[in-house]
């Protein structure tokens, strides 16, 4: 499996925190995923930047659900 951050190659490690659970990590930058970070990314929550012109001839960037 490839990051999506630097495409290295990711592992499938046990981590320990509260509850131990079971996630992805990329042995080159540390990126961490499991099903739980995957669902918040993907779906609800998810901000979109979107760039417009604003009144004074520059970019405004806002963020929409």
């Amino acid at each position: 499996m490839k990051c999506n951050r630097c495409s290295g190659m990711m592992i499938h490690e046990k981590f320990y925190g509260n509850e131990p659970f079971w996630g992805w990590k990329c042995i080159h930058c540390g990126e961490v995923f499991d099903p739980v970070i995957l669902e918040n990314r993907n779906g609800f929550g998810k901000l979109i930047m979107q760039r417009r012109w604003g009144r004074n001839g520059r970019y405004v960037r806002r963020s929409t659900l």
